[in-house]
């Protein structure tokens, strides 16, 4: 089968399916991009001011971590129930969330030997 072909059966294969699976697939897709966007702005914000770029990440990363969690609990369900493009892509979306979180923690720990969370170790002030 080729990927054309297994593409075009997800695309039909979500249509076909149930609302409450597409409602779990935008959610899941949403939540990852709101997730990878928060990331990205504190990210930014650190290579303008290392220091105003902790505090964001710090006061973003439990909220990620969360939207991390809701992201893959709703894709890996619907995945395991059918094959549908959105799960597919919220995934990507969730592991590319995952990958940003894990390389600026290991980052933090690298660089400044502890990593700042924000009620529970805050960060250097301005």
């Amino acid at each position: 089968m080729k990927i054309i072909e297994s593409i075009d059966e997800s695309i039909d294969l979500e249509n076909r399916g149930p609302s409450s699976s597409r409602l779990y697939n935008k959610i899941a897709i949403i939540v990852s991009l709101i997730g990878l966007i928060m990331f990205v702005i504190s990210a930014i914000m650190y290579q303008i001011n290392n220091v105003l770029g902790l505090n964001i990440f710090a006061s973003v990363i439990i909220p990620d971590i969360a939207m991390l969690v809701t992201s893959i609990y709703l894709a890996v369900a619907e995945r395991l129930r059918a094959k549908y493009l959105g799960a597919i892509v919220a995934l990507i979306l969730a592991g590319a969330l995952l990958a940003c979180l894990i390389g600026f923690v290991v980052f933090e720990l690298c660089v400044y030997g502890q990593l700042y969370i924000a009620p529970f170790n805050p960060p250097p002030h301005l």
